[in-house]
């Protein structure tokens, strides 16, 4: 079976702009939640289909070919390694102003992707977190690195701290 991997983030980061460069089969986690009918109708508090992901990491069959998987839960399904898109909280807020999520929302998602928390959760994996400032391509091109070296970086990883960014450091 080849690897599955998760390209994951909070919304608006670049998952599905960095997924388009793969030549490898992607797939959103919502047509995989369709696929296994792991999927709840809209909820109109917050416009969200909520996405059952214990039942769907229960059903779901992989197959034999490598896989991305697209979408900000990706990382919480049973796969081999994660790609952690992440974002300067000023860049986020204007992307989830331009795609007119609820001030609520936008909090919500600037807090998260401010305390890291996806790559928090990603910690018992092997993971990469990229930053999306250094563009698309380069994006893709450190993944397809770590990808091919088996999930080994070449250098050790430095988690980005949006928190230091904005506070600077003593």
């Amino acid at each position: 079976m080849g690897p599955i991997v998760a390209v994951t983030g909070t919304p608006g980061c670049g998952k599905t702009t960095l997924c388009k460069k793969f030549q490898f089969s992607v797939k959103s986690v919502r047509e995989l939640a369709e696929e296994y009918d792991c999927i709840d109708e809209i909820d109109p508090l917050d416009g969200a289909s909520p996405i059952d992901i214990e039942k769907l990491s229960k059903s779901i069959d992989w197959g034999a070919s490598p896989l991305i998987v697209d979408g900000h839960l990706s990382h919480l399904l049973p796969v081999d390694a994660a790609i952690i898109v992440r974002c300067n909280p000023n860049v986020l807020q204007e992307r989830l102003e331009s795609r007119e999520y609820s001030s609520e929302k936008i909090q919500s998602n600037l807090e998260s992707e401010l305390i890291g928390l996806i790559s928090s959760e990603c910690l018992g994996m092997p993971h990469l977190e990229l930053d999306s400032d250094i563009g698309i391509n380069a994006m893709f091109e450190q993944s397809m690195q770590w990808i091919t070296d088996g999930f080994i970086p070449q250098r050790p990883n430095e988690p980005i701290d949006w928190i230091e960014l904005i506070h600077g450091s003593d």
